[in-house]
């Protein structure tokens, strides 16, 4: 009996900025579903919506710029600039969509290049201010985890798509993936 031989080949084309949007995703619906001590959830959706815009940049712009790979380096936020300009879009960073993405990036920053700081308050309160103990409880926070809100995680995925589709649909790319996994094929061929 004559043993025959199969080549197979198999291609997936994986959009890693729809990866991290899903992560994005469960996690804040996670939050939603169960906000007591959600904070962690919520970290994590600000965190991957950032790493899916930045992903996305990286997608659109290998597609309009022939020197990505230079122009790649860049901040994530130098990186939407400059495909904004190439595509002529007007950006607004005083208002949403960009104002939300600008704060978005800084935390990404925050987090991504953690120092360790020494938080400290000093308030003067009346012995007699049943205020005291609300305030002698109060965790001090740097602007990273007070940024943690479910209100903000919302915001920013809201605002992430909307500048997506427009760098997008701007760009004119026959693309049929966007937020969508990519694509998966393959074949089998026998080998005389």
């Amino acid at each position: 009996m004559v043993k025959r031989k199969v080549k197979v080949v198999k291609t997936r084309q994986v959009n890693t900025y729809y990866e991290m949007w899903r992560v994005s995703y469960w996690t804040l619906h996670q939050a939603e579903a169960k906000f007591e001590g959600s904070f962690f959830q919520i970290m994590a959706s600000l965190i991957f919506t950032a790493f899916a815009l930045e992903a996305y940049l990286n997608h659109i712009g290998k597609s309009i710029f022939n020197c990505w790979s230079d122009l790649e380096r860049l901040s994530p936020y130098a990186k939407m600039n400059i495909i904004a300009e190439k595509l002529q879009i007007e950006k607004d960073d005083s208002s949403r969509p960009f104002q939300t993405v600008q704060r978005l990036f800084n935390f990404r920053n925050d987090v991504a290049h953690g120092k360790t700081i020494l938080l400290r308050s000093e308030k003067q309160i009346s012995a007699a201010d049943a205020s005291i103990e609300k305030y002698m409880h109060k965790w001090l926070e740097p602007e990273w985890e007070k940024y943690c809100t479910l209100k903000n995680a919302k915001r920013a995925r809201d605002d992430v798509e909307r500048i997506i589709k427009i760098f997008h649909n701007t760009a004119n790319i026959e693309d049929d993936t966007l937020f969508f996994g990519g694509r998966a094929g393959s074949h089998a061929t026998l080998i005389q």
